[in-house]
């Protein structure tokens, strides 16, 4: 017997010696598999199991792997469903900023599809009133613009000694041009048109649709997912109205400075800004550089220096004084999220992915987030759970 020494011989009584372990104490380890089998059979495969470490982490590959798998017929899912995603999206966001209004009329005794077609009527009164200011501004300012463009051309060639092209040079031909115009305009109108009907349907049927959902689940299931949803979506609306606000505010702020210091185009870049907002970090930035060039265009090196302060100070003012007042850190993820969440939105859906993936990144955030706190706030990764500094958690 492996580990057991025999006796050699009986003891003086004749009885038969007791089998003594060959070390001081009792195995505490593993046994120790032979080489070669004593009776001479080669050692098979099935005989050998692998460390319970190895299977752990083969388990934990394999579970990656499909979720990987999984993420990816999603990407390409929506790759190809990219109007209708994103039509979806923008009318859940809208939704989440028009909502409180459609409850307090229902309060107030309006029936609930009057409370949401007057909503959808603001909306596109509001957005047609605006495209047609800017409609009608561009229709008297674009031929001097241009002219402007052309002589800051010149002079940024004479003062470089190298030839810049001109923006009206090159390009596509006429009926080129045109046809992928048409097609940029159908989309975009099929696009509003989806954005108006599905936010009337949120709106009016939101509360049916989301029972509707919750009765399919059950038990601890149907709470969690209903918390979970409720975080998100209040989370999202309160970050889409108070960037609504800063918006307005650093729109109006630098087109009132515009339209002082006489930069050409003033409120369709007062409205540049104000959309170009809505993409934290970056959009901004955006709007001022297109700002700053413009009034170069029009009114030199001493225009620009002022516009360029004057985006400056306004931004600053909105981003440190208004938004933390409006948010009251609404938004569950910190700088370097926000900035990851904008650049993958851009690369995949491109303006519209920039604008949506940060407010996406908030409400699943604010979701996890809830789940995690609703379940004791477990430890994800490693041994038992231990004390957490306070309010460390709720920031991603």
């Amino acid at each position: 017997m492996d580990g057991v020494i025999p006796a050699a011989a009986d003891d003086a009584a004749g009885g038969r010696a007791e089998p003594r372990p060959t070390g001081s104490g009792p195995r505490t380890g593993p046994r120790r598999r032979a080489d070669p089998d004593p009776a001479g059979r080669p050692l098979r495969w099935a005989d050998v199991s692998p460390p319970a470490w190895l299977l752990r982490w083969a388990l934990v590959a394999t579970c990656l792997l499909v979720l990987a798998g999984a993420v990816w017929l999603l990407a390409e899912l929506v790759s190809m469903l990219t109007l209708l995603v994103v039509a979806v999206v923008v009318a859940l966001l809208l939704a989440g900023v028009l909502a409180p209004a459609v409850a307090w009329a229902g309060r107030h005794r309006v029936p609930r599809g009057a409370a949401a077609g007057l909503a959808v009527a603001v909306v596109v009164l509001v957005a047609g009133g605006v495209l047609a200011l800017i409609g009608v501004r561009l229709a008297e300012q674009l031929p001097e613009f241009r002219a402007q463009l052309d002589d800051a051309t010149s002079q940024l060639s004479a003062t470089l000694g190298v030839e810049v092209p001109s923006p009206q040079e090159g390009g596509s031909s006429v009926s080129e041009a045109l046809t992928t115009s048409v097609a940029v305009v159908a989309d975009v109108l099929l696009g509003l048109f989806l954005v108006l009907v599905f936010l009337f349907l949120f709106l009016r049927h939101g509360e049916r649709l989301w029972g509707w959902v919750l009765e399919k689940l059950g038990g601890r299931l149907r709470e969690d997912v209903d918390a979970a949803a409720h975080a998100a979506w209040h989370t999202v609306g309160a970050y889409v109205r108070g960037l609504t606000i800063v918006a307005a505010f650093d729109a109006v702020g630098i087109g009132l400075g515009l339209v002082l210091l006489g930069v050409p185009l003033a409120l369709t870049l007062a409205v540049l800004q104000f959309v170009a907002s809505y993409v934290p970090t970056i959009g901004s930035i955006v709007a001022g550089a297109v700002a700053v060039a413009v009034a170069y265009v029009g009114g030199g090196l001493g225009t620009a220096a002022a516009v360029a302060v004057l985006a400056l100070v306004v931004q600053q003012i909105g981003n440190n004084v208004i938004e933390p007042y409006v948010m009251q850190r609404r938004l569950p993820i910190n700088a370097f999220v926000v900035l990851a969440a904008v650049t993958a939105g851009g690369l995949l859906w491109g303006i519209a992915g920039a604008l949506l993936f940060v407010p996406l990144t908030a409400a699943v955030s604010a979701a996890g987030h809830e789940l995690w706190t609703r379940h004791g706030r477990p430890p994800l990764v490693g041994g038992g759970a231990t004390a957490s500094p306070r309010g460390r958690g709720a920031d991603v």
